[in-house]
């Protein structure tokens, strides 16, 4: 094998085999490693706590407190019933004459249920 223009022994691979053998048996080393990979991994920790709390904060302060009543979330409700009816409405298998007399037919029906448990 040839490195920079000139052939690698055996010998030379052997000695490069060895090296690395020793470094990576070091137990001095290895502790070194671990040591600065605990470091990196608190020090990682550390400022993914820090960024989840603050989100966290932008998170509560924007967020509507609960005394602010129920006006909001019903408004909203209605506001998705009304989109739901205005989709229903556009995509319905029928045409409008015939979804129509078929909702006055449902209120008749739920009219007449009505008033016959009221009497």
């Amino acid at each position: 094998m040839r490195a920079f223009g000139r052939r690698i022994t055996a010998k030379q691979w052997t000695r490069f085999a060895l090296k690395w053998g020793l470094l990576l048996t070091d137990a001095t080393l290895w502790e070194a490693v671990n040591e600065q990979l605990r470091e990196g991994a608190n020090d990682v920790s550390n400022v993914v706590k820090r960024r989840y709390e603050k989100a966290a904060d932008r998170l509560q302060d924007r967020r509507p407190s609960t005394s602010t009543g129920w006006l909001s979330p019903t408004a909203t409700f209605l506001g998705g019933v009304g989109f739901g009816i205005g989709l229903g409405v556009m995509f319905a298998p029928v045409s409008g004459d015939e979804a129509r007399a078929v909702l006055r037919d449902k209120v008749v029906d739920i009219k007449n249920k009505v008033s016959g448990v009221a009497v």
